[in-house]
């Protein structure tokens, strides 16, 4: 496990004036232990603080103390992995019981909570101490964990080369009259047949055939849709390997597209290079980065098109969860410095004729910023056999 990180956790408690935090299953808590191999369920609901009724019950308690003390609360049928890993700060305990298992291990008077399963945590802490203040926990490490070390660079960098080969896969098994929600599960398919742990979100492959659907929010498309020739691709896509999501957007034509369309691909992909290139690590603000992508559309004359202009909305950071903090718009005052992963999405929409999406995961390194995600950026236009 990463003893940085624990004592990094210590001294965010100490300057919040924390005496400790208990964390459920979640991103925090796999972050503090390194806990890769820890499964545990997800869905978009998790992003951002989300809260879902799945996450009522802790399936795992961690309790960090502002010394860097910690002890884990383990249900039995996870035993193997807590004890194997964590040897001497395991407590073996069942869900009746978290109460007793966990009160040797608290003191003090003010603990943050993890969201992910708040209101059961926050009963356990009361139950031990009726006195204890409970707050938000969950924000404690944003300004951590939102530089990645080596390892967890490794891991995303892999996941998004994955998530490549895996539209590329798509791609090329596209055929006439298959719907949505059968090229949709292509890419699910494609996961569990290389042995992906889970996916980030539900993914999308949303048809959009010209003159037809006048919403420009590609969620409401009808995922019974059939492919047929003059209809726009958008992919919105990511999986999860080793502990680390990835989130992934490219738009591809079926027959000859529009003009005006194929100046808006090259335009979205134009800007977010442009982007990149431009970035200055220990200088460039994330509040900038939207300005960068719109700069280079509008100079190809594309700026009409670009969509979210009033919030400048490009993305989030990424990594344990497939949304973390800070995030990629105007409202967020946050220099960028290397270690840092994030997802940029810029769009665009055509009435009548298409909703457009380019997302890259990009690392910021010492001298700059790399993409991660490679998949071919000339790729647009496609045939296909009747």
């Amino acid at each position: 496990m990463k003893i940085e990180r624990i004592k990094k956790a210590a001294l965010k408690m100490k300057e919040a004036g924390l005496d400790g935090v208990l964390y459920a299953q979640g991103a925090n808590l796999q972050y503090l232990l390194e806990a890769n191999g820890y499964w545990w369920q997800r869905s978009c609901d998790t992003n951002i603080m989300g809260f879902s009724s799945a996450y009522n019950l802790p399936d795992v308690l961690l309790y960090l103390n502002a010394e860097g003390e910690y002890q884990i609360i383990a249900n039995i049928h996870n035993k193997d992995y807590f004890q194997k890993n964590y040897e001497g700060h395991v407590t073996l305990s069942y869900m009746d019981q978290y109460e007793d298992a966990l009160a040797p291990f608290v003191k003090g008077k003010r603990i943050g909570v993890s969201v992910s399963c708040q209101k059961h945590l926050t009963e356990l802490l009361k139950a031990i101490d009726e006195e204890i203040e409970v707050v938000d926990g969950e924000n404690l490490l944003n300004d951590i964990r939102c530089f990645k070390d080596e390892d967890e660079i490794k891991a995303i960098r892999e996941i998004a080369r994955f998530t490549d080969d895996a539209v590329s896969y798509v791609v090329a098994n596209l055929k006439y009259g298959m719907t949505m929600r059968e090229a949709e599960n292509l890419l699910v398919e494609y996961g569990y047949m290389h042995n992906i742990d889970d996916l980030s979100f539900p993914p999308t492959v949303g048809f959009k055939t010209q003159h037809t659907i006048t919403t420009s929010e590609v969620s409401y498309y009808d995922r019974e849709w059939k492919l047929q020739p003059q209809t726009s691709i958008a992919f919105d896509v990511g999986f999860m390997k080793n502990g680390y999501c990835s989130d992934w957007g490219r738009t591809i034509y079926v027959g000859k597209a529009p003009e005006i369309c194929k100046r808006g691909y090259e335009a979205l992909n134009e800007g977010i290079l442009h982007m990149v290139r431009s970035i200055v690590p220990y200088k460039t603000n994330i509040n900038e980065l939207y300005a960068l992508v719109k700069e280079k559309v509008v100079e190809l004359g594309m700026g009409d098109y670009l969509r979210y202009q009033d919030i400048e909305m490009l993305g989030h950071q990424i990594g344990i969860d497939c949304h973390e903090f800070p995030m990629v718009n105007k409202d967020h005052d946050f220099i960028i410095k290397p270690g840092m992963t994030f997802a940029v999405e810029p769009k665009m929409w055509f009435d009548n004729e298409m909703y457009m999406r380019v997302e890259d995961i990009v690392l910021i390194t010492e001298d700059g910023a790399e993409i991660l995600t490679n998949f071919d950026r000339k790729l647009f236009e496609i045939e296909l056999e009747d």
